[in-house]
């Protein structure tokens, strides 16, 4: 069951209400009475008000609003170090950027159209995808094994039928030897196959809250979380990239004694099962996601076209 959100200014007042909307520039609920009462007063009617129930798909998303270094609210931006920071951060790290401090708020305009809002849902889309080709490739490896073994079975089979008894105690050491290799490139593939999946649900959670970011959320908190799920998708991203450093593909091939045939007495193991080890193409870039937030920009319509005389020609 949802959790209860109060109105909050008849919890003020000592009353309990449900709120029926919520101001994101207050981070406060209303209910319809004092919504209505919020609106009317000049200074906060153009304040933004969304649903209770679309308040809720954004509730839960963490957005780091205070300073780590000093616990104060962040307040201002430093477009020198494309940072957020807060009052005591301008006398300690930034002394010398005061021509490239701008309100937080100014920083965070238009966000939802900026290219780092962009750029991350872009990021998010494709590092899904690149999850996606992995995990193809890691199944389609493991039925290549597959009929690697059965293929190999078949010729020892094979090979088999045209010799003796005498080779009974071989056969079972090559098969055994056969499944122990199968079944540890499996379980390598297997491996990898499940932290890919774990990666993409991780991925999809933060594609489902910038999503979700976008549509309600207020800009600032848009803006802070667009640089802060960029750095989780940069590091989940360099994780996998890390992680797949450390798996191989394997093919499993078989070498047939060449003397099976004639020198029976004399061979004292059936044939070699191989592995021809080769490097992942992986398709992960570690690229630096730009986190500048430059506006998109609209193209000029006729209609706002405005004409200037430059000159004028007397006849």
């Amino acid at each position: 069951m949802a959790s209860f959100i109060p109105c909050g200014p008849c919890g003020h007042d000592g009353n309990t209400q449900n709120a029926e909307k919520w101001c994101t520039d207050c981070n406060e609920g209303f209910c319809n009475v004092c919504e209505k009462a919020h609106m009317s007063l000049r200074i906060t009617r153009d304040h933004n008000l969304i649903l209770i129930e679309d308040y809720r798909k954004i509730e839960n998303v963490n957005v780091c609003v205070q300073c780590e270094e000093h616990g104060s609210n962040l307040e201002m931006y430093c477009k020198r170090h494309e940072k957020a920071i807060c009052i005591a951060c301008l006398t300690t790290n930034h002394k010398d950027c005061s021509d490239a401090i701008i309100p937080l708020a100014e920083a965070a305009k238009n966000v939802k159209t900026s290219t780092a809002l962009a750029d991350l849902e872009h990021t998010i889309s494709e590092t899904l995808v690149n999850i996606q080709k992995c995990r193809n490739d890691r199944e389609a490896a493991t039925e290549r094994i597959e009929i690697q073994e059965k293929i190999i079975k078949k010729r020892i089979f094979d090979t088999r039928e045209s010799i003796n008894k005498h080779l009974d105690d071989l056969e079972r050491k090559l098969l055994n030897e056969l499944t122990t290799v199968h079944t540890s490139c499996k379980s390598k593939y297997r491996t990898i196959q499940n932290q890919l999946n774990e990666k993409e649900e991780e991925i999809k959670r933060l594609q489902e809250q910038t999503s979700q970011l976008k549509r309600f959320a207020p800009d600032i908190q848009v803006f802070l979380r667009t640089h802060q799920i960029n750095k989780e998708i940069h590091d989940e991203v360099k994780s996998i990239t890390n992680a797949l450093l450390f798996f191989s593909n394997y093919n499993i091939e078989i070498e047939i004694h060449q003397g099976i045939t004639s020198l029976l007495k004399d061979v004292d193991y059936f044939a070699r099962v191989k592995i021809d080890k080769s490097t992942i193409k992986c398709p992960f870039k570690d690229a630096k996601i730009d986190q500048a937030q430059i506006q998109v920009q609209t193209r000029r319509s006729v209609h706002n076209t405005k004409l200037l005389l430059r000159k004028k020609i007397k006849n």
